[in-house]
């Protein structure tokens, strides 16, 4: 999934986190299973950020920038393709 990249009004470059899209059909709905690392904690770019499941599949997200990670979505919560359940900045 792509990742968008604005700069916030106070001039922070902010990266949005999404939802991967599942393998099979883009409109069901996946779980957010855990974070892997903690709100507000330093990410760098490539890492592991996130466990989701999709379609039965277990899947890792890997983070789209390189920042500090805020969670916009809780572990439990169920999320469709797209949605953006964290912010890098």
């Amino acid at each position: 999934m792509l990742s968008a990249s604005v700069i916030d009004p106070g001039g922070v470059l902010v990266t949005d986190l999404h939802f991967p899209r599942p393998r099979q059909d883009p409109y069901e709905p996946g779980a957010l299973i855990r974070w892997l690392v903690a709100d507000g904690e330093p990410v760098r770019s490539g890492a592991p950020v996130a466990e989701v499941l999709t379609e039965g599949d277990r899947r890792t997200v890997r983070a789209s920038a390189t920042g500090t990670l805020w969670w916009q979505g809780k572990a439990g919560e169920r999320f469709t393709a797209g949605v953006v359940i964290g912010l890098i900045e």
